[in-house]
Order: structure tokens, then sequence, then C-alpha cells
């Protein structure tokens, strides 16, 4: 780890200990901002010293979440994000491409504007889809435009199905399988539309005796 590095992360790690904070903590308060949920860690434990100690209030809003951020929370999310914030975009900006907010934001709106059968939005926050594209970059090497095709070809066969069973835009780039492994249906659309194929299963008549 470079010297820059180790320099941002104990500014990072100084900020939260100035507030009375563990790493944990934090890391709980950005994932109820994000509405993310948070794993691998205690969160009964974690999310009693926040409510204590004024971090969160305890109660339902109007998106369902159970515990709303107080404004000294967000304060300190939004000093850590300032500081951090150019640094990730370059990380970002090197990984999927200087335009990659609106190339995500174009991939995003694709997913209808409904509710799934899941009781999920079709469209996930846009943060969460960023995120996972990270990832899937990391994995893949498609383009931008194979995306987006891949992205119309899942949908519109998902449409005549009247969405029965459709995936989120966040979980379509990737999903977590039972061994803790991470899989895409997106890279197989995509190799779909380089292959020029389309996803429509044979069609068999009912045999009539």
């Amino acid at each position: 780890m470079s010297s820059k590095n180790k320099i941002g992360l104990l500014t990072i790690f100084n900020y939260i200990v100035e507030v009375d904070l563990t790493p944990n903590q934090y890391y709980l308060l950005y994932c109820l901002h994000n509405s993310i949920s948070p794993p691998i860690i205690n969160l009964h434990q974690e999310i009693r010293h926040l409510v204590v100690n004024a971090w969160v209030k305890d109660q339902t809003d109007a998106t369902g979440n159970h515990y709303t951020l107080e404004p000294k929370a967000l304060s300190l999310i939004s000093k850590i994000d300032s500081y951090f914030g150019v640094q990730v975009k370059k990380a970002f900006n090197s990984t999927m491409g200087n335009d990659f907010e609106t190339n995500a934001n174009k991939y995003n709106e694709i997913f209808p504007r409904m509710k799934l059968g899941s009781n999920k939005a079709a469209r996930a926050p846009l943060k969460e889809v960023i995120i996972a594209f990270k990832w899937f970059f990391d994995n893949y090497d498609y383009s931008w435009e194979v995306i987006h095709a891949a992205a119309d070809l899942y949908i519109e066969g998902e449409r005549k199905k009247k969405f029965a069973y459709t995936r989120t835009s966040k979980y379509f780039i990737r999903k977590q399988d039972t061994d803790k492994s991470w899989s895409s249906d997106l890279a197989g659309y995509c190799e779909l539309v380089l292959n020029g194929e389309d996803f429509e299963k044979p069609k068999f008549s009912e045999k009539v005796y």
C-alpha cells in the first residue's frame, strides 16, 4: 500500500474515532444511509449504540426503513464522502470509463419503473447499480453498448412474461449464489448479444391423442 493510501485510511479512521464511533458503527450508518443490508456484523449491538448516542432515530420513515439518520450522522457521511469522492471517482473512471455514471443510468432506465413480484423496485438505486457494475467490469470485458443491448434483450423477454420473475437492475448485474460466490445473468445476455442470438425458449406443441 502506498504512503498516500495509508494517509487516506488514517484520516478516515481519525474522523471516526474523534466522534466516538467504531469502524463497524460507521459502516452501519453508511449502509442505512444507502439502503444496503450490512453483512457480518452484530446489527443489534451496533444499532443500540447508534440509537443511544443519537446517531440514528428508531422509527419507521416514509420508505419503510425502521431507522432514520440524525443530522450529525448525515454530516459525518457527507464529510467522509467528500474526502474520498475524488479518489473513488478516479478508480471508477479507470475501470468503467469517464462516462460510467451516464451509462449506468441509461442501463438502469431500461428497467421499468414498477414494483416486481418480489416487492422490490425493478430499478435499484443508482449508487447500488454502480457498485455492482464495478464488480462486473472487474470480472468481465464487455462494452457499455453491449451491456445496454443485453439489458434491452432481457427486459423485452421479461415483458412478454409480464415480469413474473424479473430480477432488479442490480441483481441482474450480479447475484450471490448459495455457495457465497457471485455470478452474473447480465454476462450471459452479453454473450447472446455478441453471438446474435436471443433468449427465447423453444416452443413445443402439446400432443393430442
